[in-house]
């Protein structure tokens, strides 16, 4: 048995040593010099990724301004400009812009693959602002029966004084 492990251990190192031992050159390979500068939407996407919406708006807007509507290198800087003005922080969002820009390009481009997401984000905004709208309505309201409220329990009051 001792003998039949040997040999095995054996053959395996005979095989491993007569193996191929030869090494092949590893030849770096440049990227074409098209390649190693990013694009316009690239740098807007990643501008936008860091929060820097200025940026990201002017690469979006430049990029948007060089290509043809229908095209779907447009639709996507649209729709990233129009995410810089929506996505800023409170005081500086601007939802009149974002949404101008994504009804753009629905309007250009009524067959683009991001028509669904575009219309999602149009039809939130629209239920958000109707929402925000009733809710006004709700407080004005309240505030309204809250003083007529008042008003009767200061008449109440006045009735229970009187002998």
């Amino acid at each position: 048995m001792r003998s039949k492990c040997l040999a095995v251990t054996g053959l395996a190192a005979v095989i491993v040593a007569s193996g191929c031992h030869k090494r092949v050159p590893v030849v770096a390979v440049t990227p074409p010099a098209s390649a190693t500068s990013a694009s316009p939407l690239l740098e807007a996407d990643r501008a936008l990724a860091a929060g820097n919406y200025d940026e990201a708006a002017r690469n979006y807007e430049s990029h948007a301004r060089s290509t043809t509507p229908g095209d779907l290198e447009r639709d996507e800087a649209l729709l990233g400009w129009a995410l810089t003005f929506a996505l800023r922080p409170a005081p500086a969002t601007d939802w009149p812009r974002a949404t101008a820009l994504l009804k753009q390009l629905l309007d250009e481009s009524p067959n683009s693959r991001l028509k669904g997401p575009v219309s999602l984000i149009l039809q939130l905004r629209a239920d958000l602002d109707l929402t925000a709208s009733e809710a006004k309505t709700r407080d004005l309201r309240i505030r309204q029966l809250s003083t007529e409220l008042d008003r009767l329990k200061k008449i109440d009051s006045d009735r229970r004084k009187r002998p």
